[in-house]
């Protein structure tokens, strides 16, 4: 099979596998991401895992193979959540055998018949600009197998999945009397969760508790509108909080004890309470995150940040900034003042959030009712990868030939008088997301049908 430039996006690789992405390519990727080591005169051991899904065991050996080929010895820690693959490749800097890189086999929350393929520096987070010097390795140089093959050890997954729970443990206090619906979606974190909340005292039901790359009872994305057995678990029993994650486990959307869905702005409004300290008071929000943070953050005395979407992103802030947490709206939390480490850890988060809850006064549900909500809605326009950017750089030009007050942190961001909208090409489809939010209903549908138009005479213009 032969590789489209297409499945190179933003931070990672990603495609239909068996259509865009197999074994084959997977081999190829990792031999190109070997001789990018070797350009950067990198010299030591990379570390792999993956997620659950059907193709991920047979990538992640293709990868291996493929860095190995490039001299390079691989660790295989197995089906783990991508949390705990990246602790893995970040404790190790520790130790005096460190890893000079890391892989992790996912398509994050996309439909089950995707995969791909993230890589990850010493400190566990993201590539940015060197994915796209792997991609020009991948497809203009001819790549380099060394004379001496580098060696693939298995390690023990329950041995990894021990050290992560025992240093979770030491993280978070007791939760001793809460009650918390867990719904892994089959996902990898199927293997741990439970046995977190468990650890810490709490008492547990689980829903979709078995990994299943198939993922049979519900999408992988955890959107609240994907999450009806989770909400029935909630109605019919007495639960402080549910919480749901993606297919790789760096995703949580929590459900309160009246069964309602709370937005990743308040639950990163509740959580920066325990969070934000004298010197570490910035808080970093991605841009399509909802108003309602400029007005709450400064009463916890915290510092909003606005920020470019995506993981890889979210940690270059964070290091820039030495913010007490980040948040972005599709429910990925960072927390390095709890955590020590800067990439994004769901599984911790949760557990912080439930000790707060356990110590508060306040069930989750009154807390989220202390804080107001607007009304907000995200679209999804269809636009081809290959003018989406361009459609990007029309809208910028027309709004700001137009008057208004223009953001292009991500996106193009236009700041009205009683509501915002933002127009941001996806970094992982082809589709130009529209996000609106207003004061009113009544609002944010005239800003809707307004920038649509925009929307549509743009495309029109590059097309």
């Amino acid at each position: 099979m032969s590789a489209s430039e297409d499945i190179f996006r933003a931070y990672d690789i990603r495609g239909v596998y068996g259509e865009e992405l197999d074994a084959s390519i997977g081999e190829r990727v990792g031999l190109a991401f070997g001789n990018y080591l070797l350009k950067n005169n990198s010299n030591g051991k990379v570390s792999i895992g993956c997620d659950a899904r059907v193709s991920s065991p047979e990538l992640q050996d293709a990868v291996s193979r493929g860095i190995a080929k490039a001299g390079f010895d691989v660790d295989i820690i197995g089906m783990v959540p991508i949390p705990v693959a990246n602790f893995v490749t970040w404790q190790a800097n520790s130790t005096s055998n460190p890893y000079i890189a890391g892989v992790y086999i996912t398509a994050s929350h996309n439909p089950a018949e995707y995969n791909g393929i993230r890589f990850r520096h010493p400190d566990g987070t993201g590539y940015t600009e060197g994915n796209i010097e792997i991609k020009r390795i991948f497809f203009e140089d001819e790549l380099i197998e060394a004379e001496e093959e580098g060696t693939i050890v298995n390690q023990s997954t329950e041995d990894v999945l021990d050290t992560y729970v025992d240093f979770v443990a030491g993280k978070v206090g007791s939760l001793d009397g809460m009650k918390v619906a867990l719904d892994p979606g089959n996902g990898v974190g199927c293997v741990v969760i439970d046995r977190l909340f468990k650890k810490m005292g709490a008492e547990t039901f689980s829903i979709n508790n078995e990994p299943d790359g198939r993922f049979p009872n519900r999408p992988s994305e955890p959107a609240p509108k994907n999450l009806g057995d989770l909400i029935g678990v909630m109605n019919d029993g007495d639960y402080d909080m549910g919480i749901a994650f993606d297919g790789d486990a760096d995703r949580c959307v929590f459900i309160d004890n009246n069964s309602e869905a709370v937005s990743a702005e308040k639950i990163g409004i509740i959580t920066s309470r325990g969070l934000i300290k004298p010197g570490a008071n910035k808080v970093l929000a991605g841009v399509p995150c909802s108003m309602i943070l400029e007005k709450e953050i400064p009463k916890i005395g915290g510092e909003l940040i606005w920020i470019r979407v995506g993981d890889v992103f979210v940690c270059e802030e964070l290091k820039k900034h030495n913010a007490a947490i980040a948040m972005e709206i599709s429910a990925h939390f960072f927390a390095p003042g709890l955590t020590e480490f800067i990439f994004d850890d769901p599984l911790i988060f949760s557990l912080k959030l439930a000790e707060y809850v356990v110590g508060s006064e306040f069930s989750l549900a009154e807390l989220s009712s202390q804080i107001p909500s607007y009304p907000y809605e995200e679209l999804k326009f269809k636009c081809a990868d290959a003018i989406k950017f361009k459609v990007n750089d029309e809208l910028e030009r027309r709004f700001l030939d137009m008057g208004y007050k223009v953001e292009t942190i991500d996106g193009v961001k236009i700041w009205l008088d009683k509501g915002w909208v933002l127009l941001r090409p996806s970094n992982t489809q082809p589709v130009i997301r529209m996000f609106v939010e207003a004061e009113d209903e009544k609002i944010l549908e005239k800003i809707k049908d307004e920038f649509k138009s925009h929307f549509d005479t743009a495309v029109r213009a590059v097309s």
